[in-house]
């Protein structure tokens, strides 16, 4: 029985990760999890309920499967080990426990003199995320999707009006060395356009989601013809119930994992004004051609190329989240 990976690093042991889903050897595997998971590299358990926002409630489950493989390589890969898959030998398990976060795979979350827009831009978002304890993926082989409500492309508030283009889609990576880059920035919307709040296709109202970090998306088809993230997780949602175009503290909160709230886009033939039709309740980017080029930046992540069915974790903030300024 092993309860940590200093203790089959004590006896010079090595181990396949079939051995660590053995009953008796749990606490060596969320062990190992919980170390990935702390580098930024291997995703949390994310979950949420009707009254508790969605979020990190664990940094591991105990059971080593392709997920968690998939992160042994990419630590490996880019601590310089050789790995053979499923084997832990004592090297690349000593390596890991001596690991630091801060040093291995370091964000810079302040400001300096010769940051950019962009870059002060993601910064704040990632230091906002921190804040919540929201998990921010570290490799420079991931990418952070984070969704902002009401913001304009340099970060600074706009009035959200209702049925406009003033959200934004972002997409973060983390690159070798520390710092942030912020590789799509575009137009979007994370609200229903007018259409779907007047004539909502759900009883309750339409669908608003709420704030807070998922694990819900895979790669796949929106409304079977068009390329988008769907949903096949869990979300949470405000229903609109009065139709008011906002949310507010009478709204029924709803949890599904099939409400078809996708990240697709709107028409390759044309930009469109107002959001319309175009959303009646997914998160949604306005212009077509930076969509497919959102698309191409998320499936180069480490964590899609290894398993095609990966669910995508995106996070979506308020603009007017007082731990954004």
């Amino acid at each position: 029985m092993f309860n940590s990976l200093q203790q089959l690093i004590d006896q010079k042991k090595a181990i396949t990760t079939d051995e660590l889903n053995l009953p008796e050897n749990r606490g060596a595997a969320l062990d190992l999890q919980t170390r990935l998971c702390d580098l930024g590299i291997l995703d949390p358990v994310i979950g949420g309920d009707a009254t508790t926002p969605f979020g990190p409630v664990a940094k591991a489950d105990g059971m080593i499967g392709p997920m968690s493989r998939s992160a042994i390589f990419e630590f490996c890969r880019l601590a310089e080990l050789e790995y053979t898959d499923r084997l832990l030998t004592p090297g690349i398990m000593k390596a890991l426990v001596k690991a630091d976060p801060e040093k291995f795979l370091p964000v810079e979350f302040e400001n300096n003199k010769f940051d950019d827009t962009r870059t002060r831009f993601a910064k704040r978002l990632l230091r906002c995320m921190r804040a919540k304890g929201y998990w921010i993926s570290r490799s420079p082989n991931t990418y952070n999707i984070v969704y902002i409500e009401g913001v304009n492309s340099d970060g600074r508030e706009n009035p959200d009006k209702f049925d406009e283009w003033n959200d934004r889609r972002t997409v973060i990576r983390i690159t070798p060395g520390g710092k942030p880059e912020m590789v799509v920035n575009d137009q979007s919307t994370t609200e229903p356009g007018k259409f779907y709040t007047v004539h909502p296709l759900h009883s309750l109202g339409a669908a608003r989601i709420a704030f807070g970090q998922y694990k819900a998306w895979a790669d796949g088809l929106h409304q079977g013809v068009q390329p988008a993230l769907v949903q096949r997780g869990p979300l949470r949602v405000h229903r609109d119930l009065d139709k008011s175009g906002t949310r507010n503290r009478k709204d029924p909160i709803d949890i599904g994992e099939w409400f078809g709230i996708n990240q697709h886009t709107t028409s390759a033939k044309k930009t469109p004004a107002l959001v319309g039709k175009y959303s009646a309740g997914c998160l949604v980017g306005r212009r077509y051609s930076w969509h497919l080029k959102f698309l191409r930046f998320v499936r180069k992540d480490y964590r899609y190329q290894m398993n095609r069915s990966y669910l995508f974790i995106s996070t979506v903030l308020a603009g007017d989240d007082p731990l954004l300024r």
